[in-house]
């Protein structure tokens, strides 16, 4: 049992920085409400070190901080941070693998230099990490089991149908500081470059471009919803956050928004109806 502090340290890391995973894991009972928040908390941590840096060393750093207290987790040892202390004790309770919280970890590391993402294939490994481990991870809380192998490739294509929308609609923060995550292949392909994405004007291949990722991802989407199918009410809490999918691309592709200066928000109590609806009905 963690203290009231601790709870409500966690729950905020979680709310400001995953706020998807965060409702998500209030549907959820205890003690696995609390396993999915540290799990919610732990990426909204990763995923703020490169916009908190300017020094890719000092990210690094960060980062190396992460991988040390993963490799320590063990009951004798405690950190002081909310974070990894509540996630080494999910860690125990649910026999989650830290090879997998290391695995996000390292693919953290892409997020702090200027290097362009060079294909598909480097992409789908990016997501795969950083948006498919945490749903995966979700799915062993829930469950109380490793996935199967068709629930393995469920969850990848939940993690890329939410990680590419996602990407997609967070371009903006990216460029701001100076740095791009889609593939360069892809980008090629559509005519655009990264100089003109970082000038921030409106072009007829960012428009391209941006209509040709959200059809990969209501793709992706549509055939994740297919997989999900035989999933139990129980099970898809670990993948809540799809219910979003489908409104942060129609914001993405909205007549008039500019894709490379306006991020794709959702209104709080959006997230909260499409969350809930996606429980109570079962359908994401």
């Amino acid at each position: 049992m963690i203290s009231p502090t601790v709870f409500d340290a966690l729950r905020e890391t979680a709310r400001n920085g995953e706020p998807d995973r965060y409702l998500a894991a209030l549907l959820a009972a205890e003690p696995q409400r609390t396993a999915l928040l540290a799990i919610a908390a732990f990426s909204a941590e990763l995923r703020r070190i490169p916009a908190q840096v300017t020094n890719p060393t000092i990210g690094e750093i960060r980062l190396q901080w992460w991988r040390d207290a993963i490799d320590n987790f063990a009951p004798e040892h405690r950190t002081g941070n909310p974070v990894a202390d509540t996630l080494a004790d999910a860690v125990r309770a649910f026999n989650l693998p830290t090879a997998m919280l290391t695995a996000m970890t390292e693919a953290r590391a892409f997020d702090l230099y200027d290097d362009p993402m060079p294909d598909d294939a480097a992409c789908d490994g990016y997501l795969s990490k950083t948006e498919a481990v945490p749903f995966e991870l979700a799915f062993r809380v829930v469950s109380a089991r490793a996935p199967n192998t068709n629930e393995i490739t469920a969850l990848a294509a939940v993690g890329r149908a939410y990680g590419l929308t996602r990407l997609t609609g967070d371009l903006p923060h990216w460029l701001v500081r100076g740095r791009c995550p889609l593939p360069s292949t892809t980008m090629t392909a559509a005519g655009a470059t990264l100089e003109l994405f970082r000038t921030g004007e409106k072009s007829q291949s960012a428009s391209v471009l941006i209509q040709h990722l959200a059809r990969d991802a209501t793709a992706t989407y549509v055939a994740a919803k297919v997989q999900l199918l035989p999933w139990s009410r129980r099970d898809r809490v670990a993948v809540l956050p799809l219910a979003l999918v489908p409104a942060y691309l129609k914001r993405t592709l909205a007549p008039g928004r500019h894709p490379l200066r306006e991020p794709v928000e959702l209104a709080p109590l959006m997230r909260v109806w499409r969350i809930a609806a996606g429980q109570i009905t079962g359908r994401l």
